[in-house]
Parts: structure tokens; C-alpha cells; sequence
């Protein structure tokens, strides 16, 4: 879980995700540029590789399909490499996504306060952010916001869910090992799907509580400097449907990611078995 909160601050502007409704006609290739780069998903993308090879858990998987563990994380590494992430998400931004939903996403991000949210994200999301978010952390426990900005903040964090994305693509790389398993060995699969459901069963309501935890504190650094009335503005369009869309559309990237990134790991692992 260490590891999954080091890509935190990349999903802070994120949210929960349920697969988006497809559209007959996506964006166009500009649209659809400019909407990853403002909306910070381009930087999510770019972290999914590195997530997960580094949660994928290649020891219980080589065990209980008695694979070498050097050529699981040659797989590994190949799959990643295989996938051009910017073009994935771009091919499915102008084909599948929620196109005349996403357009009025990207005319909010090009208000004034849609660019200050956009700059306050992306300084959120940088190296530096880790070690000032620390300090800015000690420095509300002394002096505390108001009662009425913590409530503020709290419903913000609440209208991003970002806690859910981190518990989706958590959720999604250990449930990763059942789906390779079943395309490798399907007798093994039952056996360790129970196992693999009770384990979940117990470590989500624990993960859940920290994240969304994290996703609070995380929320205050990062619109420190948006005033009440302007994180009240950004609450109004992410509950609108276009707003919906916004952060809807992650998820389903996720989900597409990681279905590809399965099928290339196991295409990788048949190979080097022959």
C-alpha cells in the first residue's frame, strides 16, 4: 500500500470510477490531447506501468502457477513496454468516450477557474508536493482551518473520490493475479478466487478508511489556495453531468489498461514457455 500512495498526489484531481456510457462519437484528437493534459489523467496514465509491476504480486503468482520468477518479470516488463499509454487513452477518448458530455468538461477547464484548478492540481501532483504536503500537514494541526472549511473540503474530496480511484486500481491489480490465472491454469482458478475474496474481504474497509483519510489531508494542500467560494464552484461542475463525465472517464481507462496489460503479460508468458 506503500507503494500505491507514492502515485496518490498523480489521482488527487481523480475520482471514482464506474465504467463511463460509450457515445457513438468520441473527441477529436485535439479535444482529446488537450482534455488529458488539463484534466491530469496523461500523468495517471503515465504511472500505470510502473503500478503495476510494482504491485502485481509476482511471487504468489509464479507459485501457484509454477512459473520461473525471472521470466514473469521479463513478461512483466515486456507488457508494459508494449502498451503505448497515451495512444490507448486516445484511441478511446475519440472513439468510445462520452463525447458531448467530455466537451463540456473541457469549456470548464477553460475558465478561470477551471485553469487555477488545472495549475493547483499539477503543482499538487509534483515531487516537491510529497515532502510541502508533509510540512503543510503539521502546520494545520496547530492551526487548524475553520470548521466550516474542513466541512468544505470534506465535501470536496467526497465529490472526487479520490480515495475510490486509488481503491479501484488496488482492487484492480490484486484481483489481476485471479485473471492471469485463469488464462494459465483454470483448475487453480476457484481455489484461489476463495482465497483471494476473503483476503479482500478483510483489507478493504481498512484500506478504504486510510485512503479516504489521505484524500482529505491531500484535498487541503492542494486547494489551499482556491478560495470557499471557488471550491464550491468546482463542486457544482463536478456534480453536474458533465462533471460526471470529468472523472468517470479515468476508470474506464483504468479498466481497459489493465485488461490489455493482462492479455499482453499472459501472450508474454505462453511465449516464453514454448
Amino acid at each position: 500500500m506503500k507503494r500505491l500512495l507514492a502515485f496518490s498526489t498523480l489521482f488527487i484531481m481523480l475520482v471514482s470510477f464506474s465504467l463511463v456510457s460509450m457515445a457513438a462519437k468520441g473527441l477529436s484528437e485535439s479535444q482529446a490531447k488537450k482534455f488529458l493534459q488539463d484534466s491530469g489523467l496523461d500523468a495517471l496514465i503515465s504511472s500505470m506501468p510502473e503500478a503495476m509491476e510494482q504491485q502485481l504480486d509476482l511471487q504468489r503468482l509464479t507459485e501457484k502457477n509454477k512459473l520461473k520468477l525471472a521470466s514473469v518479470k521479463s513478461a512483466t516488463s515486456k507488457a508494459a513496454q508494449h502498451i503505448d499509454n497515451q495512444r490507448f487513452a486516445l484511441n478511446y477518448l475519440t472513439k468510445q468516450a462520452d463525447a458531448e458530455r467530455l466537451k463540456g468538461a473541457i469549456e470548464f477547464l477553460k475558465t478561470p477557474l477551471g485553469r487555477k484548478v488545472v495549475v493547483e492540481e499539477r503543482a499538487a501532483s509534483s515531487a516537491e508536493a510529497q515532502t510541502e504536503m508533509q510540512a503543510y500537514t503539521k502546520s494545520m494541526a496547530t492551526s487548524p482551518p475553520s470548521p466550516e472549511r474542513i466541512k468544505l473540503i470534506q465535501d470536496l474530496a467526497d465529490s472526487l473520490n479520490s480515495d475510490l480511484v486509488l481503491m479501484s486500481l488496488m482492487k484492480g491489480t490484486f484481483y489481476s493475479l485471479l485473471d492471469i490465472t485463469r488464462a494459465l491454469n483454470p483448475d487453480m482458478a476457484a481455489t484461489l478466487k476463495a482465497g483471494l475474496d476473503e483476503e479482500w474481504y478483510k483489507l478493504e474497509p481498512k484500506i478504504s478508511a486510510q485512503f479516504n483519510q489521505y484524500m482529505v489531508v491531500g484535498a487541503h494542500y492542494s486547494y489551499r489556495n482556491l478560495s470557499d467560494a471557488e471550491v464550491e464552484g468546482y463542486m457544482d461542475f463536478l456534480n453536474t453531468p458533465s462533471g460526471q463525465a470529468y472523472w468517470k472517464t479515468g476508470i474506464a481507462i483504468i479498466n481497459l489498461y489493465m485488461q490489455e496489460f493482462i492479455k499482453e503479460l499472459v501472450s508474454n508468458i505462453k511465449a516464453s514457455k514454448k
